[in-house]
């Protein structure tokens, strides 16, 4: 039997049982002679979680990367606009479980792909999974993963001709000020590099505007950048626009 890829989900699939748990252990009492009001308070609250479990349940099949759903349409718009002619060296920053960057492989075969990412316990993400799913993809010989950190790449000045990221700076811990994170991204692409860049880049409080972040960004000698929201450029229901109402990407050649 051939393998699968597992690319893991946005929305934690522990929350999920764990809500279905709760309504089940809510209900149980129901089944014995209890006071009637005790009941329709059980129900009550059983009804009110089925609420946020279908909407759970709901974003999990979106973004489930084997339907092609909202995730793989959002991991394709970051290929999509990133300028870049498939040679040489790409940087895919906070790779997950490698999907980004085994996508990328997978359409330039010439490409050389470093994925690295610090796979905290948070996420069910590891560094085996990504090579065995570069493995089962067969771009194994074309992508490397390293665990290090966005605020600190272990990497020269200059060292790659493209750098992407998918969702990533906000979930960064160690540093508060997102746009040293994204000027540290900058300085490991090369003069004349590509960028593709996607994020909650809407969200002021971890941005600032995004007008001013752009300007920082071309004071950082970065030669041409565009904005795009996300929302607006990919097919998705209304529910769904509201909840990347924040989501932008970032791309461009330094």
């Amino acid at each position: 039997m051939e393998e699968s890829v597992d690319y893991g989900n946005w929305v934690p699939l522990n929350l999920v049982y764990a809500i279905i748990g709760i309504i089940i252990i809510l209900l149980i009492p129901s089944f014995f002679q209890i006071l009637l009001i005790i009941r329709i308070i059980l129900w009550v609250i059983a009804g009110l979680l089925l609420l946020p479990f279908s909407y759970l349940l709901y974003l999990y099949y979106q973004f489930t990367a084997h339907n092609k759903q909202l995730q793989y349409k959002v991991w394709n718009l970051v290929i999509q606009y990133l300028p870049w002619n498939g040679h040489g060296k790409v940087l895919d920053i906070g790779t997950g479980a490698g999907a980004l960057a085994i996508e990328l492989a997978k359409r330039f075969p010439e490409s050389n792909v470093r994925g690295i990412d610090n796979w905290g316990k948070l996420w069910n993400y590891s560094k085996l999974k990504c090579e065995k799913n570069a493995k089962i993809e067969r771009v194994a010989n074309q992508v490397v993963f390293q665990k290090a950190r966005a605020s600190n790449l272990p990497f020269k000045d200059g060292e790659f001709d493209a750098i992407m990221s998918n969702f990533v700076y906000h979930e960064v811990r160690d540093i508060r000020d997102k746009r040293k994170l994204i000027n540290e991204s900058f300085r490991v692409l090369k003069k004349g590099g590509a960028f593709s860049l996607q994020d909650t880049l809407k969200n002021k409080k971890k941005f600032g505007k995004i007008e001013e972040l752009m300007r920082d960004i071309k004071e950082w000698g970065v030669h041409e950048v565009h904005f795009i929201e996300t929302a607006h450029e990919i097919s998705m229901p209304n529910l769904l626009k509201f909840e990347l109402k924040t989501m932008g990407l970032l791309y461009g050649i330094k």
